[in-house]
């Protein structure tokens, strides 16, 4: 049986990195293949599909990472790259090549959703091959992927058009909570925690300060829907309308403004 060496030889690396990049075009393909979602268009179809291969790399990464974090102590943590973590980190960088490609070749993309990944890419690369501070990386890929389950929830539940329903507030409320929580509370931390390893590269001093740009941007944009949200629940409440929690109520009135965050 073949032993892979994802610390030391660069061919396991690439090698791993190929077929990886290939499982996830793979999921993509075979949900575009077999699900149909006939009431909706065929870009909204193709972003659900693209969402449900996010999903399962989220998860992926969270638990990977947290695995990783509570089964090593601090000092392994800083030494060389183990196995598990070139692993997590060369599974989500064949995840992150994929979803540029689908991303721009379908028109799904975003600037600051293509800066994230080519950045995260460039990380993931010098810590690889380098045998070094991919501690760093998974704490940051803790960070970013615990709320990414209720994040394409909330878009797919919009996509069905059931933005004006509880259930849908309640994923978001959710999603707000843990962005909120850990990537404004804990991204400062890795930033200055990355900053305080002196010889530390520049790329992953670059990624550190792109996750937290990155959230400080989505955290602005949190705020401001909140506030539309409030402002919507008075309106609510003065006019006594309920709302439901799997269908939307046809009184209420119809939210006018484009979602700013994915």
């Amino acid at each position: 049986m073949y032993q892979w060496d994802l610390v030391n030889e660069s061919s396991d690396q690439l090698r791993m990195f190929s077929y990886c990049f290939i499982v996830w075009s793979a999921l993509f393909i075979l949900c575009y293949d077999r699900i149909k979602l006939n009431n909706l268009s065929s870009k909204k179809q193709i972003d659900i599909f693209n969402r449900i291969v996010s999903i399962l790399h989220g998860q992926f990464t969270f638990w990977g990472s947290l695995i990783i974090i509570l089964s090593q102590t601090p000092y392994q943590l800083q030494e060389m790259n183990s196995s598990e973590m070139q692993f997590v980190m060369i599974v989500s960088a064949g995840y992150f090549a994929y979803d540029v490609i689908i991303c721009t070749y379908f028109d799904l993309y975003d600037y600051w959703l293509i800066f994230h990944h080519i950045i995260s890419l460039m990380a993931f690369g010098e810590s690889i091959l380098n045998k070094k501070y991919g501690h760093i990386i998974i704490f940051g890929m803790f960070i970013t992927e615990i709320s990414n389950l209720p994040m394409h929830l909330r878009h797919i539940l919009g996509c069905f058009g059931l933005r004006q329903t509880k259930i849908y507030e309640s994923i978001e409320l959710l999603y707000f909570s843990l962005f909120l929580i850990f990537r404004g509370i804990l991204s400062p931390v890795l930033l200055i925690r990355t900053y305080e390893e002196l010889h530390a590269p520049l790329l992953i001093k670059i990624s550190a300060s792109g996750l937290l740009l990155y959230s400080a941007y989505y955290i602005i944009e949190m705020f401001k829907i909140t506030q539309r949200k409030i402002k919507s629940y008075k309106d609510r409440k003065r006019r006594n309308l309920t709302m439901y929690w799997f269908i939307p109520n046809p009184l209420l009135p119809q939210q006018k403004y484009t979602d700013s965050i994915l």
